[in-house]
């Protein structure tokens, strides 16, 4: 699977967001609803990365 070689900004801050909840979860002892939210913001990055690469395969089947 080709990878596209522009970086996806939505996928960056997906991963950006995930270890912030990540650094902040474990600082707090209280609960662990924290860590699902980076369990959601990792799936949501790999999500995007797929969907483009996906959309890159696509685009390069087209006739030209």
């Amino acid at each position: 699977m080709p990878i596209p070689g522009d970086m996806n900004p939505l996928a960056c801050r997906a991963v950006a967001q995930a270890g912030l909840v990540a650094v902040t979860a474990s600082a707090d002892d209280e609960q662990s609803w924290p860590l699902l939210l980076v369990a959601g913001w990792l799936t949501t990055a790999s999500d995007l990365v797929l969907s483009d690469a996906r959309l890159a395969e696509d685009l390069a089947a087209l006739p030209v």
